[in-house]
Order: structure tokens, then sequence, then C-alpha cells
């Protein structure tokens, strides 16, 4: 299956391009899709929770499974006070 990534501020400038369309296998979930893309663009912030990640403008989790068409948006934690 395929799904679609749109990568947001340090993401974006790490991978050096956006979007991203990456072939999964079928019933992959979220982690699985942060964790091909963490090796993909070398970036451990993926998979270490500095992700918010958004499916069709709604957070989710990394348990959730992905469908064939999907656009996944990727957007670094930012903390403040």
């Amino acid at each position: 299956m395929k799904v679609t990534v749109k990568l947001f501020a340090h993401f974006r400038n790490i991978a050096g391009t956006d979007p991203l369309r990456v072939d999964l296998d079928q019933g992959a979930t979220v982690a699985e899709l942060l964790d091909h893309l963490s090796k993909t663009i070398d970036s451990p912030a993926l998979t270490d929770n500095s992700a918010s990640v958004m499916i069709d403008h709604k957070n989710v989790e990394r348990e959730t499974t992905l469908k064939d068409g999907d656009e996944v948006l990727l957007l670094p934690i930012i903390g403040g006070g």
C-alpha cells in the first residue's frame, strides 16, 4: 500500500523533500511507518515520541493501522511554558 507523508519544520529540513510517498505492507501501523522513515531519513526523532502524527487532520496513536492512500502529517512537538 502507498501512503503520503507530509513533513513540517525540521523534519522537512532533515528529509530534504516533502511530501514523501512510502510503500508499506498492508496493515502497517504508524509505528512501522515511523520506523521506516527514521531509517530512510536518519532521524531518531521520529521514533522517540518527538513527532505528533495526524491522519485526516486528526491526532492518532502509534498503534493506528494505516490504509492505502492515507495522508500522514508529521509535526515536531514544541514545548514551552
